[in-house]
């Protein structure tokens, strides 16, 4: 595994970190949350900023690719961040990426805006459980139909988030699970070596500028299909592409668009849809490649394979055309993922 790789992954899983969340549109008439899952679930969103640990995690994800799995040992410090490493990996022992301490007001669960989560699904609290050993509560996410979407499993005596489980829209099919599998409370952690963090050259936009940037000719969809809505738009300012964040407060997807003609040698080991010139891989996370009207788009994320192909046709796609040599060297959005949000260096051997 490259230590580019893994950083994907990870921050698939942290996608929401570190950014200034906005407001969004109340629970929809007739549903209400219940107090104290809300209160359990805002809990867990401010309990790495209190709570030091050191534990192992395992994400598996399950689609059409089967089941893609990876064990993370992670070095919590609450007054810095998470040293996360990939265990069992012979391509890349040791491989390493840091996650910085969360300084914004942003509340998130799992890399989930928790406003985006209250405001697509309704939450309830199940009451008292175990896991790993740990005295825990339940709190389940339901859809609108009252098909369950996720359940989440948060440590009570620290109020960290101990297990993560998400379901298809039948309710039914798990689609990523995140897990604990051992965890050690620390009365204090200080990480002295510091691995690599995000690399430079990102800049901050702000939702405020998604209005230009659509005078502009860039798509910077407001809302996607499957109930995800924009909150995050960032500039990598080496190559001029942008990235725009989505979720739902449970799946999130990063959409990058950048000027120019897609580069074939860029999707090397895809697999090619129904739309000509579309190239796809699913894993953990899953890539959606195409080009259309001169701007190539990436499409990285969490998504299970039914709600990537509601958002994928929502987009204009173009018939592809030959490219000259000169004309494939403004193509390689494909490899733009080193910087993906918030650590941007660690996934193409987990997909």
């Amino acid at each position: 595994m490259s230590l580019s790789r893994l950083a994907v992954l990870v921050s698939t899983a942290l996608i929401g970190f570190g950014l200034p969340m906005p407001a969004y549109a109340a629970p929809s008439a007739g549903r209400a949350d219940s107090p104290l899952a809300v209160s359990w679930l805002q809990r867990a969103a401010a309990a790495p900023n209190q709570v030091s640990y050191h534990g192992t995690q395992i994400i598996t994800a399950w689609g059409p690719q089967g089941a893609s799995s990876a064990m993370l040992d992670i070095v919590h410090a609450a007054s810095q961040g998470s040293e996360i490493s990939v265990v069992g990996s012979s391509s890349a022992p040791g491989a390493k990426a840091f996650v910085q301490r969360v300084t914004t007001t942003g509340a998130a669960i799992d890399g989930g805006p928790l406003a985006l989560l209250q405001a697509t699904y309704q939450l309830i609290y199940k009451c008292c459980t175990d896991t790993i050993g740990r005295a825990a509560v339940l709190v389940e996410a339901v859809r609108d139909d009252q098909t369950l979407a996720a359940r989440f499993w948060i440590d009570k005596a620290t109020g960290l988030l101990l297990q993560r489980q998400l379901f298809s829209v039948d309710g039914k099919t798990m689609v990523r699970a995140t897990v604990f599998t051992e965890l050690e409370i620390e009365d204090s952690e200080f990480i002295s070596h510091l691995p690599p963090m995000t690399p430079s050259g990102v800049e901050s936009l702000g939702l405020g500028t998604a209005d230009s940037l659509r005078s502009q000719g860039w798509v910077c969809a407001p809302e996607l299909p499957a109930s995800l809505s924009l909150y995050g738009v960032h500039k990598d300012t080496s190559n001029g592409s942008l990235q725009f964040s989505y979720s739902d407060g449970l799946f999130n997807v990063s959409l990058f668009e950048q000027r120019g003609a897609l580069d074939p040698d860029a999707v090397a080991g895809f697999t090619s849809t129904d739309h000509p010139g579309v190239y796809l891989r699913y894993g953990m996370p899953s890539y959606v490649v195409w080009s259309s009207g001169g701007i190539v788009y990436t499409l990285i994320g969490d998504l299970p394979p039914d709600m990537l192909g509601q958002v994928v046709h929502a987009f204009p796609h173009d018939v592809p055309v030959k490219l000259s040599a000169v004309q494939r060297m403004g193509a390689g959005l494909a490899k733009i993922a080193t910087w993906l949000t918030p650590m941007g260096a660690l996934s193409p051997k987990l997909g």
